[in-house]
């Protein structure tokens, strides 16, 4: 019937066992029933052909008629029969014998409702049966001792063979490689005993090799070899022997290399004595396991945790450990085991349940890692850890059940798609974390959810899983959100379909990045095609796959003419063979890439020069595909090359037409290696002498070096000797200029300014440049100076004393005048109202008042250094705001005193005293009368000052007016009645007679500060 071939048919696509049992079994034909019309068959054309029956396949068809005998052969354990033995009467009347398998198909309450049977012709005579069993016998023989063999190898075990009477000796091919003999190799009897290592290893065989001959004794021994090329090697050495008629006639056995094991084994112990001295006194046990040999060793404390004594449960056997742990949990450790093994985690770790003695099941964390692999990477040792976490899984059970599945977005819904439950970060990939989303459908909260979207839902809820990918899904607040996802029904107690629980993840970020990529494949493309320098991919044929217009055009070629060309009409001879050189050495992978300065032939025969970069590209079984070709086209830079080798050729002949000045260069050792002729003529020594021979130490003062290496290594705190007192400075990234006394080679000394450098290659320093200049004529010339500087000083001493002179007699002359005026205006008041009397009193007294200034200013400038002496700066602005207190009060003036307490000056006390008090009265006298007036006062050391700052917010000065004039003797800047223009000019001298400095900074209506630098005793 049709409808049984369409019922199949859509069988076959929801089940793939259906598919995979038909492709198995159905060799001579194939038949289909329902259980509700058992007697009627779908039959394929192949079982009609068994049958030669020509009704068509489509129809029904009752097999009864054509069956004469069946035997059921194999039954299920539901027992329903799985195979039977069937025989068939054609149409025509011949005997067919076949063997039936059958495949039942179940519905949802898991009753049988249909049959697929699969049929497979017998064959007819026993003897073609016993021939094909013959065959298949000696296969499996074949497959047997092959697979021995790649067991063997895989093991690294050999074997060997002594025939006693022909007195011959047989060593397979892994014994003759464990022995690191040629494969051609034929041992003999005699010799090859002396490949045991001489002493303990030779003797154990000796004499076990003759116990087995004279008294059949079997031997297992782990020994040690020197092979054939000399290294040492432990081996296991297995014999056994075979007698006919009480007689020896060969001893056979395995021979298997275990150095490694045995290192192993030195060195597990070695590892495991430093753990147990760790772990001993935790409640954690341990354990040890061979996974070659199957072997295990447990700690006491492994068994105490399972409330055993380690003599209970010896020998602890992996069979015995699987006894131990829950049914459920054996295999999921065991999966952990093997993905660790595989190297899908870093170590192996496991959480499963072991029955304790007293009856009931704890939970056991496992945790182990391989501390040893063999040659072939196989796993050797495991050291491992076994604690008890049962309390620990009793509080994740009751508190955590859901909490562990929080890192993925998963969420439930019921039948009609409310929210059951949802993780947090569903609710975060979904824009939900602000939404009270438990009993709210999925379409109210995504109302315009796309349709393919319910599809999914309505397929799920009707009882079918599925899943996908790269699925756009639009959140409510309309941002769009890649996806892959599966979605899955959950069912009620009674089977039937509750709801679905849908698993997603978001995958936008991966497909902003495959874009980015498509991009960038974009890019590449573009980049290629407008690339500034030649670009192209040439096959491993030395065929052009494709160029750009860069490289075509660059040797003068259209793109179609240039793919045409070989590699090697457009290389020039002379470089061709280094070219395919580095191209073999590229292919044969021993670079990745190469670069190369070659010369190309142009299209008009013309050769430029240019960089060649040569990279490889190959496929997944690293095979070459491509080469990938870079040309930059160097021709001018080869010309500017040769345009600088001239110019250092002219700055060479430069530095030796420098006959007075002296230019050498060293090595980083201070080997001379350039002497030019100004060294020459100022040193006498010949380049000769000198160049690769002698150091600068040969012509420097010996003297002067070791006084220059006691300040040097002082300075840095270590050692400074010969020729680093010269170039420490230089390899600090310091120049260091400085006078020397050069010795020539008559022994006559002259001074010289030296300059030393160093010359770098790739920032790194390979030497040392000096430069110096004969400065004899200088020091003449100093000399000369120093005395007209001591001439000088003479006069300006006799000028000092002029000055006090002047300075005495003038104010005793105008001191008479005033006390004269003051007499007679005493003597006569009258005199006052006349405007001459009153005039001459004016000018009496601004005489007295200039000739008393003019003093302090000679007194000033005849300070000297040996009366300055320490003052506390701080202490001093103190006793200043005292002094100034009623002007301060009266004024409402803030003062803002940062100072350190301990903070001292050089100075003159009635100097320093002069000087605070004229700063601070003067921001005091003009403060802005539109804001309260502050003070600030602070310092800070700059280089070897300490500096005073005095800040205040008045009214300021327009410094670019009067800059120039602010510390002249009478000038004024301000409308102020009581300005007389003298009181910057004296602390300006004042400042300076102390060897000191003073600043001034300003700004119109917003203030000013004054700076003032002060020597301090460090100096």
């Amino acid at each position: 019937m049709i409808y049984l071939k369409e019922e199949l048919y859509q069988l076959v696509k929801n089940d793939s066992a259906i598919f995979d049992f038909i492709q198995e079994h159905a060799l001579d034909g194939l038949s289909y029933s329902n259980i509700s019309a058992p007697d009627l068959n779908w039959v394929n054309p192949a079982l009609q052909t068994l049958l030669k029956n020509d009704l068509p396949p489509a129809d029904s068809v009752a097999l009864d008629p054509f069956i004469v005998d069946f035997f059921p052969l194999i039954k299920t354990a539901k027992g329903e029969i799985d195979t039977q033995e069937v025989t068939f009467k054609c149409t025509d009347g011949q005997i067919v014998k076949t063997t039936c398998k059958l495949h039942f198909i179940y519905d949802n309450n898991d009753e049988v409702y249909a049959v697929l049977k699969a049929y497979k012709k017998a064959k007819n005579t026993s003897e073609q049966h016993d021939i094909q069993e013959i065959k298949e016998h000696f296969e499996l023989l074949q497959k047997k001792e092959a697979f021995l063999d790649e067991c063997n190898k895989a093991a690294n075990i050999g074997y060997w063979e002594v025939d006693i009477e022909s007195d011959l000796l047989y060593w397979s091919d892994v014994t003759k490689t464990i022995h690191e003999t040629a494969p051609d190799y034929s041992p003999k009897i005699d010799t090859a005993i002396n490949f045991y290592k001489d002493g303990e290893s030779r003797i154990v065989i000796e004499k076990s090799f003759a116990l087995a001959v004279s008294e059949g004794r079997n031997f297992d021994h782990e020994l040690q070899i020197v092979t054939g090329k000399g290294n040492s090697k432990w081996v296991r050495s297995i014999g056994r022997p075979t007698f006919v008629n009480g007689i020896c006639t060969r001893v056979s056995g395995t021979f298997q290399d275990i150095t490694v094991f045995k290192e192993s084994n030195i060195a597990l112990t070695i590892e495991k004595e430093k753990l147990l001295s760790v772990l001993k006194g935790s409640n954690i046990g341990t354990w040890e396991w061979n996974i070659q040999t199957n072997e295990t060793d447990h700690s006491e404390m492994w068994t105490e945790i399972l409330g055993y004594t380690l003599a209970e449960l010896q020998p602890i056997t992996t069979q015995k450990w699987e006894q131990l742990v829950h049914p459920d949990d054996v295999e999921f450790s065991k999966l952990k085991i093997s993905e660790y093994f595989d190297r899908k985690s870093e170590y192996y770790e496991a959480e499963y349940r072991m029955k304790h003695k007293n009856g009931h099941w704890i939970w056991i964390l496992d945790k182990g890692k391989v501390i040893t692999w063999t040659e072939n990477n196989e796993p050797l040792m495991m050291f491992g850890t076994h604690y008890d976490i049962t309390e620990q899984k009793k509080i994740n059970q009751r508190n955590m059940l859901f909490i562990e599945q929080t890192p993925t977005a998963i969420a439930m819904f019921d039948k009609e798609m409310r929210y059951l439950v949802a993780s947090k970060k569903w609710k975060e990939d979904y824009h939900l974390t602000e939404e009270k989303i438990v009993g709210v459908s999925q379409y109210d909260l995504f109302p315009n959810i796309a349709v393919e979207w319910v599809d999914i839902y309505k397929k799920s809820l009707q009882g079918i899983a599925s899943q996908g990918k790269d699925c756009l899904f639009i959140r409510k607040d309309g941002s769009n959100m890649w996806l892959k996802w599966e979605i899955k029904p959950w069912y009620a107690d009674n089977g039937a379909v509750a709801g679905v629980i849908i698993y997603s993840d978001d995958i936008s970020q991966r497909k902003e990045i495959e874009e980015k990529l498509r991009l960038s494949e974009e890019t590449f493309r573009g980049n290629f095609e407008h690339a500034a320098i030649g670009m192209g991919l040439l096959d491993v044929h030395g065929k052009w796959l494709k160029v750009n217009n860069s490289l075509a055009k660059l040797l003068g070629y259209t793109t179609e003419e240039f793919v045409k060309q070989s590699v090697k009409n457009l290389t020039h001879v002379e470089d061709l063979d280094s070219d395919l050189a580095l191209i073999y050495e590229l292919v044969a992978g021993k670079r990745s890439y190469y670069q190369l300065e070659k010369r190309f032939i142009k299209k008009d025969n013309t050769i430029i020069s240019a960089i060649l970069s040569t990279s490889i590209v190959r496929d997944e079984n690293q095979e070459p595909l491509y080469f990938i070709i870079q040309i930059v086209d160097t021709t001018e830079q080869k010309k500017a090359k040769n345009e600088l080798s001239e110019s250092m050729s002219r700055l060479e002949g430069l530095i030796d037409s420098s006959t007075q000045v002296a230019i050498i260069e060293t090595d980083v050792n201070g080997l001379i290696c350039t002497f030019n002729k100004g060294a020459e003529n100022l040193l006498g020594y010949s380049r000769e002498e000198m160049i690769l021979k002698k150091t600068p130490l040969t012509f420097h003062s010996q003297e002067e070096i070791s006084s220059r290496a006691s300040e040097l290594s002082l300075t840095y705190n270590h050692a400074v000797n010969d020729f680093d007192v010269f170039t420490l400075p230089a390899q600090m990234g310091l120049y260091d200029t400085r006078e020397w006394t050069y010795i020539k080679k008559d022994k006559t000394k002259f001074p010289v300014q030296l300059t030393v450098t160093t010359v770098k290659k790739n920032e790194r320093i390979t030497g040392y440049l000096g430069v110096a200049v004969d400065i004899s004529y200088i020091k003449e010339t100093e000399r000369e100076i120093h005395t007209l500087l001591n001439v000088a000083k003479g006069q300006n001493e006799r000028l000092k004393n002029f000055a006090h002179i002047v300075s005495h007699n003038l104010r005793s002359h105008s001191g008479n005048i005033t006390m004269m005026m003051d007499l007679a205006v005493h003597e006569q008041p009258d005199l006052l109202e006349n405007e001459l009397i009153s005039m001459l009193k004016t000018a009496s007294t601004n005489l007295q008042e200039t000739i008393m200034h003019l003093n302090e200013v000679v007194l000033m400038n005849s300070a000297v250094n040996e009366n300055l002496h320490s003052i506390n700066l701080y202490d001093s602005i103190a006793d200043t705001i005292q002094n100034m207190h009623s002007i301060l009060f009266n004024s409402n003036v803030e003062i803002i005193n940062t100072i350190d307490k301990d903070v001292t000056v050089l100075a003159l006390a009635a100097y320093l005293e002069s000087i605070l008090l004229n700063l601070m009265t003067n921001a005091v006298k003009y403060r802005s009368e539109d804001r309260d007036p502050i003070i600030k006062i602070s310092t800070e050391i700059k280089g070897d000052y300490i500096v005073l700052s005095i800040e205040d917010n008045g009214i300021g000065i327009d410094l670019k007016k009067n800059g120039f004039k602010i510390f002249g003797m009478y000038k004024t800047f301000h409308n102020n009645k009581d300005a007389r223009g003298i009181g910057l000019f004296i602390t300006k001298n004042q400042v300076e007679a102390i060897n000191g400095k003073i600043e001034v900074a300003s700004k119109e209506n917003i203030g000013t500060t004054f700076k003032v630098y002060f020597r301090y005793e460090k100096n």
